[in-house]
Protein backbone atom coordinates (compact mmCIF):
# COMPACT_ATOMS: atom_id res chain seq x y z
CA UNK A 1 0.00 0.00 0.00
CA UNK A 2 1.34 3.42 -0.91
CA UNK A 3 1.85 5.66 2.08
CA UNK A 4 -0.08 8.52 0.47
CA UNK A 5 -3.21 6.33 0.46
CA UNK A 6 -3.20 5.88 4.23
CA UNK A 7 -6.08 7.55 6.05
CA UNK A 8 -5.44 6.38 9.61
CA UNK A 9 -2.17 5.94 11.51
CA UNK A 10 -2.46 3.81 14.65
CA UNK A 11 0.36 4.71 17.05
CA UNK A 12 1.44 2.38 19.85
CA UNK A 13 4.32 2.83 22.30
CA UNK A 14 5.75 -0.34 23.79
CA UNK A 15 8.07 -1.47 26.52
CA UNK A 16 7.81 -5.00 27.89
CA UNK A 17 4.24 -5.48 26.69
CA UNK A 18 4.73 -9.04 25.49
CA UNK A 19 1.70 -10.20 27.46
CA UNK A 20 -0.75 -7.97 25.60
CA UNK A 21 0.70 -6.54 22.38
CA UNK A 22 -0.01 -9.68 20.34
CA UNK A 23 -3.71 -9.60 21.24
CA UNK A 24 -3.85 -5.84 20.65
CA UNK A 25 -2.44 -6.21 17.13
CA UNK A 26 -4.64 -9.21 16.42
CA UNK A 27 -7.71 -7.15 17.30
CA UNK A 28 -6.53 -4.23 15.19
CA UNK A 29 -6.17 -6.28 12.02
CA UNK A 30 -9.67 -7.72 12.57
CA UNK A 31 -11.25 -4.26 12.43
CA UNK A 32 -14.12 -3.70 10.00
CA UNK A 33 -13.07 -0.37 8.53
CA UNK A 34 -13.00 0.88 4.97
CA UNK A 35 -10.26 3.48 5.41
CA UNK A 36 -6.70 2.29 4.75
CA UNK A 37 -4.57 2.35 7.87
CA UNK A 38 -1.04 1.74 9.09
CA UNK A 39 0.31 0.62 12.46
CA UNK A 40 3.33 2.43 13.88
CA UNK A 41 5.11 1.07 16.95
CA UNK A 42 7.91 2.76 18.86
CA UNK A 43 9.63 0.52 21.39
CA UNK A 44 11.80 1.96 24.15
CA UNK A 45 13.92 -0.97 25.23
CA UNK A 46 11.77 -4.06 25.71
CA UNK A 47 13.60 -6.97 27.30
CA UNK A 48 10.76 -9.52 27.07
CA UNK A 49 9.24 -10.96 23.89
CA UNK A 50 7.49 -7.76 22.80
CA UNK A 51 9.65 -7.39 19.69
CA UNK A 52 9.08 -11.02 18.72
CA UNK A 53 5.33 -10.55 19.05
CA UNK A 54 5.43 -7.39 16.95
CA UNK A 55 7.43 -9.12 14.22
CA UNK A 56 4.46 -11.38 13.47
CA UNK A 57 2.44 -8.45 12.16
CA UNK A 58 2.67 -5.97 9.29
CA UNK A 59 3.71 -2.87 11.21
CA UNK A 60 6.24 -0.07 10.92
CA UNK A 61 8.39 -0.42 14.01
CA UNK A 62 11.08 1.82 15.47
CA UNK A 63 13.34 1.56 18.49
CA UNK A 64 14.62 4.26 20.82
CA UNK A 65 16.88 4.01 23.90
CA UNK A 66 14.97 3.80 27.20
CA UNK A 67 16.40 7.10 28.44
CA UNK A 68 15.01 8.93 25.40
CA UNK A 69 11.41 7.99 26.20
CA UNK A 70 8.87 10.58 27.24
CA UNK A 71 5.08 10.32 27.06
CA UNK A 72 4.70 13.49 25.03
CA UNK A 73 8.09 13.37 23.33
CA UNK A 74 7.75 9.81 22.02
CA UNK A 75 4.18 10.33 20.83
CA UNK A 76 5.30 13.40 18.94
CA UNK A 77 8.13 11.37 17.42
CA UNK A 78 5.78 8.58 16.37
CA UNK A 79 3.33 11.12 14.96
CA UNK A 80 6.10 12.55 12.78
CA UNK A 81 6.58 9.05 11.32
CA UNK A 82 2.86 8.76 10.60
CA UNK A 83 1.31 9.34 7.19
CA UNK A 84 -2.38 9.30 8.06
CA UNK A 85 -4.87 12.14 8.17
CA UNK A 86 -6.07 10.79 11.50
CA UNK A 87 -3.66 9.89 14.32
CA UNK A 88 -5.00 7.15 16.58
CA UNK A 89 -3.22 6.63 19.90
CA UNK A 90 -3.62 3.25 21.57
CA UNK A 91 -1.88 1.89 24.65
CA UNK A 92 0.00 -1.38 24.23
CA UNK A 93 -2.22 -2.97 26.90
CA UNK A 94 -5.53 -1.60 25.56
CA UNK A 95 -7.36 -4.32 23.61
CA UNK A 96 -10.11 -3.20 21.22
CA UNK A 97 -13.43 -4.61 22.45
CA UNK A 98 -14.84 -5.47 19.03
CA UNK A 99 -14.25 -5.16 15.30
CA UNK A 100 -15.97 -1.75 15.11
CA UNK A 101 -13.67 0.05 17.54
CA UNK A 102 -11.57 1.87 14.93
CA UNK A 103 -14.46 2.82 12.67
CA UNK A 104 -16.40 4.25 15.61
CA UNK A 105 -13.40 6.11 17.01
CA UNK A 106 -12.65 8.05 13.81
CA UNK A 107 -16.16 8.36 12.37
CA UNK A 108 -16.91 11.78 13.86
CA UNK A 109 -13.59 13.22 12.71
CA UNK A 110 -15.32 13.66 9.37
CA UNK A 111 -17.13 16.58 10.97
CA UNK A 112 -15.36 19.84 10.38
CA UNK A 113 -16.02 21.11 13.90
CA UNK A 114 -14.57 18.08 15.74
CA UNK A 115 -10.80 17.97 16.20
CA UNK A 116 -10.36 14.87 18.35
CA UNK A 117 -12.20 11.93 19.85
CA UNK A 118 -11.57 9.42 22.61
CA UNK A 119 -13.20 6.14 23.45
CA UNK A 120 -14.48 4.18 26.37
CA UNK A 121 -12.29 2.04 28.60
CA UNK A 122 -13.70 -1.18 30.06
CA UNK A 123 -11.87 -2.76 33.01
CA UNK A 124 -10.74 -6.36 32.77
CA UNK A 125 -12.66 -8.87 34.88
CA UNK A 126 -9.95 -9.28 37.53
CA UNK A 127 -9.51 -5.53 38.06
CA UNK A 128 -9.59 -4.45 41.73
CA UNK A 129 -12.86 -2.67 42.59
CA UNK A 130 -11.18 0.70 43.29
CA UNK A 131 -9.70 0.80 39.80
CA UNK A 132 -12.90 -0.57 38.29
CA UNK A 133 -14.95 2.17 39.95
CA UNK A 134 -12.56 4.83 38.66
CA UNK A 135 -12.77 3.58 35.07
CA UNK A 136 -16.53 3.06 35.07
CA UNK A 137 -17.10 6.51 36.50
CA UNK A 138 -14.81 8.33 34.09
CA UNK A 139 -15.55 6.27 30.97
CA UNK A 140 -19.25 5.44 31.15
CA UNK A 141 -21.19 3.48 28.51
CA UNK A 142 -23.00 6.70 27.61
CA UNK A 143 -22.89 10.36 28.57
CA UNK A 144 -25.38 13.16 28.18
CA UNK A 145 -22.83 15.91 28.71
CA UNK A 146 -20.64 17.48 26.06
CA UNK A 147 -16.94 17.01 26.57
CA UNK A 148 -15.93 20.60 25.91
CA UNK A 149 -16.85 22.76 28.87
CA UNK A 150 -15.57 26.14 29.93
CA UNK A 151 -14.10 24.99 33.24
CA UNK A 152 -12.81 21.69 31.82
CA UNK A 153 -14.34 19.62 34.59
CA UNK A 154 -15.71 16.58 32.87
CA UNK A 155 -17.37 13.24 33.47
CA UNK A 156 -14.93 11.59 31.09
CA UNK A 157 -11.49 12.88 30.28
CA UNK A 158 -9.37 12.63 27.17
CA UNK A 159 -6.82 9.83 27.31
CA UNK A 160 -4.20 8.58 24.88
CA UNK A 161 -5.03 5.07 26.02
CA UNK A 162 -7.69 5.25 23.29
CA UNK A 163 -7.92 8.45 21.27
CA UNK A 164 -7.81 9.98 17.78
CA UNK A 165 -6.68 13.42 16.65
CA UNK A 166 -6.83 15.09 13.27
CA UNK A 167 -3.28 15.42 12.04
CA UNK A 168 -3.96 19.00 11.01
CA UNK A 169 -4.78 19.81 14.64
CA UNK A 170 -1.78 17.92 15.99
CA UNK A 171 0.37 20.01 13.63
CA UNK A 172 -0.92 23.10 15.45
CA UNK A 173 -0.93 21.70 18.98
CA UNK A 174 1.67 19.06 19.77
CA UNK A 175 2.00 17.14 23.02
CA UNK A 176 4.01 18.79 25.75
CA UNK A 177 7.41 17.15 26.10
CA UNK A 178 8.05 18.58 29.56
CA UNK A 179 5.32 16.83 31.52
CA UNK A 180 6.07 13.62 33.38
CA UNK A 181 2.58 12.27 32.49
CA UNK A 182 -0.83 13.72 31.54
CA UNK A 183 0.39 14.95 28.16
CA UNK A 184 -3.01 13.88 26.80
CA UNK A 185 -5.03 15.82 29.39
CA UNK A 186 -2.92 18.94 28.85
CA UNK A 187 -3.19 18.64 25.08
CA UNK A 188 -6.98 18.39 25.36
CA UNK A 189 -7.11 21.41 27.66
CA UNK A 190 -5.11 23.52 25.19
CA UNK A 191 -7.26 22.36 22.28
CA UNK A 192 -10.42 23.03 24.27
CA UNK A 193 -9.17 26.49 25.27
CA UNK A 194 -8.59 27.30 21.60
CA UNK A 195 -12.14 26.34 20.70
CA UNK A 196 -11.63 22.89 19.19
CA UNK A 197 -14.29 20.31 19.93
CA UNK A 198 -13.40 16.95 21.46
CA UNK A 199 -15.97 14.18 21.55
CA UNK A 200 -16.27 11.14 23.78
CA UNK A 201 -17.25 8.01 21.79
CA UNK A 202 -18.58 5.31 24.16
CA UNK A 203 -18.97 2.86 21.26
CA UNK A 204 -15.22 2.97 20.57
CA UNK A 205 -14.33 0.76 23.50
CA UNK A 206 -11.16 -1.00 24.60
CA UNK A 207 -10.43 -3.30 27.51
CA UNK A 208 -7.90 -1.59 29.73
CA UNK A 209 -7.13 -1.41 33.44
CA UNK A 210 -4.35 -1.85 35.99
CA UNK A 211 -3.88 -3.84 39.19
CA UNK A 212 -1.85 -1.43 41.32
CA UNK A 213 -0.71 -2.34 44.82
CA UNK A 214 -0.41 0.38 47.47
CA UNK A 215 3.16 1.34 46.55
CA UNK A 216 2.31 1.49 42.87
CA UNK A 217 -0.79 3.60 43.45
CA UNK A 218 1.28 6.03 45.54
CA UNK A 219 3.81 6.34 42.72
CA UNK A 220 1.11 6.70 40.07
CA UNK A 221 -0.57 9.54 41.93
CA UNK A 222 2.73 11.13 42.84
CA UNK A 223 3.36 11.47 39.10
CA UNK A 224 -0.15 12.79 38.61
CA UNK A 225 0.43 15.43 41.29
CA UNK A 226 3.70 16.40 39.62
CA UNK A 227 1.99 16.83 36.27
CA UNK A 228 -0.78 18.98 37.75
CA UNK A 229 1.87 21.14 39.38
CA UNK A 230 3.68 21.47 36.05
CA UNK A 231 0.45 22.42 34.28
CA UNK A 232 -0.37 25.01 36.93
CA UNK A 233 -3.79 23.44 37.55
CA UNK A 234 -5.74 23.41 40.78
CA UNK A 235 -7.50 20.01 40.88
CA UNK A 236 -9.66 20.73 43.93
CA UNK A 237 -8.73 17.44 45.58
CA UNK A 238 -10.56 18.14 48.84
CA UNK A 239 -13.64 19.67 47.21
CA UNK A 240 -14.05 17.08 44.47
CA UNK A 241 -12.24 14.16 46.11
CA UNK A 242 -14.54 13.74 49.10
CA UNK A 243 -17.58 13.19 46.93
CA UNK A 244 -15.68 10.67 44.83
CA UNK A 245 -14.39 8.94 47.97
CA UNK A 246 -17.86 8.38 49.44
CA UNK A 247 -19.23 7.20 46.09
CA UNK A 248 -16.37 4.75 45.84
CA UNK A 249 -16.93 3.38 49.36
CA UNK A 250 -20.62 2.88 48.61
CA UNK A 251 -19.71 0.99 45.44
CA UNK A 252 -17.20 -1.23 47.25
CA UNK A 253 -19.52 -1.87 50.20
CA UNK A 254 -22.14 -3.21 47.80
CA UNK A 255 -19.58 -5.45 46.14
CA UNK A 256 -17.57 -6.68 49.14
CA UNK A 257 -17.84 -4.96 52.49
CA UNK A 258 -14.67 -6.66 53.73
CA UNK A 259 -12.63 -4.66 51.18
CA UNK A 260 -13.53 -1.34 52.78
CA UNK A 261 -10.44 -1.10 55.06
CA UNK A 262 -8.13 -1.80 52.11
CA UNK A 263 -10.05 0.68 49.93
CA UNK A 264 -9.57 3.39 52.57
CA UNK A 265 -5.82 2.66 52.68
CA UNK A 266 -5.76 2.69 48.88
CA UNK A 267 -7.27 6.17 48.75
CA UNK A 268 -5.01 7.44 51.54
CA UNK A 269 -1.98 6.36 49.49
CA UNK A 270 -3.49 8.08 46.44
CA UNK A 271 -4.02 11.32 48.35
CA UNK A 272 -0.58 11.35 49.97
CA UNK A 273 1.07 10.52 46.66
CA UNK A 274 -0.80 13.26 44.82
CA UNK A 275 -0.11 15.81 47.58
CA UNK A 276 3.61 14.94 47.57
CA UNK A 277 3.68 15.27 43.79
CA UNK A 278 1.97 18.66 43.89
CA UNK A 279 4.85 19.94 46.05
CA UNK A 280 7.61 17.95 44.39
CA UNK A 281 9.80 21.05 44.02
CA UNK A 282 10.62 20.71 47.71
CA UNK A 283 11.86 17.15 47.22
CA UNK A 284 15.39 16.41 45.93
CA UNK A 285 15.45 14.76 42.50
CA UNK A 286 17.39 11.72 43.73
CA UNK A 287 14.55 11.00 46.19
CA UNK A 288 11.90 11.52 43.53
CA UNK A 289 13.41 8.68 41.51
CA UNK A 290 12.13 6.38 44.28
CA UNK A 291 8.72 8.05 44.63
CA UNK A 292 7.84 7.98 40.94
CA UNK A 293 6.87 5.35 38.39
CA UNK A 294 9.13 7.17 35.94
CA UNK A 295 12.57 7.21 37.53
CA UNK A 296 14.16 7.95 34.12
CA UNK A 297 12.39 11.32 34.10
CA UNK A 298 14.08 12.49 37.28
CA UNK A 299 17.45 11.11 36.24
CA UNK A 300 17.17 13.07 32.98
CA UNK A 301 16.20 16.19 34.90
CA UNK A 302 18.43 15.68 37.92
CA UNK A 303 19.89 19.19 37.80
CA UNK A 304 16.91 21.15 36.57
CA UNK A 305 13.36 21.94 37.61
CA UNK A 306 10.81 21.48 34.87
CA UNK A 307 8.31 24.31 34.45
CA UNK A 308 5.85 25.14 31.69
Amino acid sequence: MKLKQIKISIIILTKNNGGTIGEVLKQIISQQVNDPYEIIIVDSGSSDDTIRQISKFDVRSYKIPPDEFGHGKTRNLASEYACGEYLVYLSADAIPANEHWLRNLVSKLNSEDIGATFGRQIPFKQTPPMERFFIQKNYPPATEENYSQKDFRLNAFFSNVNSAIKRSLWNKIKFSEDLIISEDYYWAKKANDQGYKIEYIPDAAVFHSHKYNLIQVFKRYFDSGVSFSQMGLQPGVLRNGLGYFFEELKYIRQENIFLLPYAICYDIFKFIGFFAGRYHNFIPAFIKTHLSMHAYYWKNNLFSLVTL
